[in-house]
């Protein structure tokens, strides 16, 4: 493993298995996020047994803010954790374009429901790794995260956290780790947290690509992840490609593995 994207969505792309066999020429491991339980069902069809492509069961808050994940997805999701060890996208956004009437509740039942599910089924040995979405939200994320006992039980990724310092200080104290790429390192906040998040604690990512069904390549990706390494580097005086791909492998447990999920 030369690079690693702690958070990115391969099923997203049209030409999914084709990007992956391409991250794994070029020496890239990723944690493959979807969106809907039946997104990762279609993916973990789709790219099954890729290397080096840990995929991950998710109900991301935007669709169930909006309906898209139903209760019944959200069960659907429960009954998978058992037999998964990687999850995400989930978490909460508050947003204005996110929130309505009865939406903040919505999201936050499902949410604390999934969580709960990771804490009782993530194994010591083995922690489920959780890739969070917290818009707005990271106070109520990091509340679900303490009363379901998942800050503890596994291992929780904050992607592109965006929220107050107290907010990231109390995660890093839960020893959550922060994903960061180059669409948060263009953040006044994105570049200050880069320099203050605990050297153990720090990932990369890309949150790529910025639709769906679309065609790609893996190199946009790796190219993506070397700007944000060069730029993190900088800001921390470190090399931080050699950092974040450290705390990759920790964060795996297993090495560089793949098609795992």
């Amino acid at each position: 493993m030369r690079l690693f994207d702690a958070h990115a969505h391969l099923d997203f792309y049209a030409n999914a298995p084709q990007v992956a066999a391409q991250a794994q020429a070029c020496g890239l491991s990723l944690l493959a996020c979807t969106v809907t339980p039946g997104g990762y069902l279609g993916a973990a069809r789709d790219l099954a047994g890729a290397p080096g492509v840990h995929l991950a069961a998710g109900a991301h808050p935007w669709w169930v803010a909006d309906g898209r994940v139903t209760e019944r997805d959200v069960d659907a999701l429960v009954a998978m954790l058992p037999g998964l060890r990687f999850v995400g996208e989930v978490g909460l956004d508050f947003s204005l374009a996110h929130v309505g009437e009865g939406t903040e509740g919505r999201q936050t039942a499902a949410f604390e429901r999934i969580m709960r599910a990771c804490a009782e089924t993530s194994e010591p040995a083995r922690p489920k790794v959780v890739s969070i979405h917290s818009v707005r939200s990271a106070d109520v994320v990091l509340d679900v995260l303490e009363r379901t006992g998942a800050g503890k039980a596994c291992h929780c990724v904050f992607h592109w956290f965006s929220g107050r310092p107290e907010e990231l200080w109390r995660a890093a104290r839960m020893g959550c780790r922060f994903s960061f790429g180059e669409r948060s390192l263009a953040t006044r906040r994105g570049r200050e947290y880069v320099r203050e998040v605990p050297a153990e604690l720090l990932l990369t990512e890309t949150d790529l690509p910025e639709g769906e069904a679309v065609q790609g390549d893996a190199r946009e990706i790796a190219s993506s992840l070397e700007r944000a390494v060069r730029e993190a580097s900088e800001l921390r005086d470190e090399d931080v490609g050699a950092l974040a791909l450290s705390n990759a492998h920790a964060l795996l447990g297993d090495g560089e593995g793949g098609g795992t999920a």
